[in-house]
């Protein structure tokens, strides 16, 4: 057996569900993609990424001068459950919200690099050098990927495997070991534009170019600040990506039933619609405990609380109210302003009355600013039959 078929054989007994083998040559066509979607602006946000890192991420010999092959390989994550109901009927005591798909068990990164480990023995074994790439590395990963033969880069930008679909994660490594290289796939979407179409904020602008700053999965992840308030309505109930252009993609429909035993690396999953009102809850023990081990820990609590005000806004449950006003007490002022924008989209005199006493306490101006608007949003004060005028709102709170 050689040593290309070995590697192949190996990676499949550790749960890839797919594995090809590319030269160790730049990137050069999606070097000039990336370099020109950073030029035009739609990398935006993006602290971690510069024309500098697209350039970098194109050439795997940059960290291995002697590499001659690229070693690409995709592993299975869970996909959605279905049916996905926006209000969480069914869950009798508060609304739900959700969390893309691949964020429900264990940190991919970590399963992804202890996957690997007999991979990179074997090729040691042997002599040879390597280097393993996980999406926070420098690697254009989806582009390796395709050149290796694993799948299509479809329009919604992720890479569609053959039988699979695109509920998969994305590894590299890079070895100096002369491997025999697989050929492309010569596939494509044809037709079908049903990812562009489900998106609701009109992130892919074109076929398999997203704009960032339209992206759900941006404003739930990466964004560290206040969200937009055109984008918020947008969001719907996700607090943590959005798996929207996968869902809808009829590669997904009917893909192989991912290896049962690749799962459990993931440990155990956590509930894909958490009840939105009892995350409000969470103070930063509570929350770390919670999240420490998965791929939502990148949020930080202040950011999953942020978009969890905003799916609570948007949902528009009235038995979120208690909470909701409760977070306009939040230490942090990112998750009292959007707690504020989900009350007024609420509306009431209640939500109008804890607003009112939220912003006679409140210092922060922003926030002061998100309670007004919201208070306006709450409309005006009704007036009992008979023109008695309503009762005076009670004093803040010493």
């Amino acid at each position: 057996m050689s040593l290309t078929e070995a590697l192949k054989e190996l990676a499949r007994a550790l749960g890839f569900c797919a594995v090809g083998v590319t030269g160790a040559e730049p990137l050069v066509e999606a070097e000039s993609a990336a370099t020109t979607r950073t030029a035009e602006g739609l990398m935006d946000g993006l602290t971690w990424w510069s024309p500098m890192r697209a350039h970098a991420s194109a050439d795997p010999r940059r960290a291995l001068p002697d590499a001659r092959s690229v070693i690409a390989l995709a592993y299975p994550h869970p996909a959605p459950a279905f049916p996905s109901p926006l209000k969480g009927e069914g869950q009798g005591e508060g609304p739900g919200g959700r969390i893309a798909a691949y964020a429900l068990g264990r940190d991919y990164h970590e399963i992804l690099i202890e996957r690997m480990q007999p991979l990179l023995a074997m090729l040691r074994e042997r002599g040879y050098a390597a280097k393993t790439y996980v999406d926070h590395g420098w690697m254009l990963d989806r582009a390796a990927a395709a050149r290796a033969g694993l799948g299509w880069l479809g329009k919604n930008t992720n890479l569609l495997v053959s039988s699979t679909g695109s509920y998969v994660l994305l590894a590299e490594i890079v070895t100096s070991a002369a491997l025999q290289p697989d050929q492309p796939l010569k596939k494509s979407c044809g037709t079908c534009d049903a990812c562009m179409r489900v998106c609701p904020t009109g992130a892919l602008v074109k076929p398999g170019v997203l704009d960032n700053q339209r992206c759900i999965s941006f404003w739930t992840i990466e964004h560290r600040g206040v969200i937009p308030r055109d984008i918020r309505p947008l969001i719907g109930d996700w607090i943590f990506g959005c798996d929207l252009c996968q869902e809808i993609c009829p590669v997904n429909a009917r893909p192989a039933a991912p290896d049962a035993a690749a799962l459990t690396a993931f440990g155990p999953m956590m509930e894909p619609r958490p009840r939105l009102d009892e995350l409000l809850t969470l103070d930063d023990e509570s929350f770390r405990a919670r999240f420490r081990q998965s791929a939502v820990w990148r949020t930080r609590r202040s950011g999953l609380l942020r978009n969890v005000c905003i799916a609570l806004g948007n949902v528009a449950d009235r038995r979120s109210l208690p909470a909701l006003a409760a977070a306009l007490a939040d230490d942090q002022p990112l998750i009292r302003g959007h707690a504020a924008w989900a009350l007024g989209r609420l509306g009431g005199a209640a939500a109008r009355n804890a607003l009112a006493l939220a912003l006679r306490r409140e210092a922060d101006s922003w926030v002061r600013d998100e309670c007004q608007l919201a208070i306006e949003e709450c409309g005006p004060l009704a007036v009992p039959l008979g023109g008695v005028p309503p009762s005076p709102l009670p004093p803040a709170p010493a």
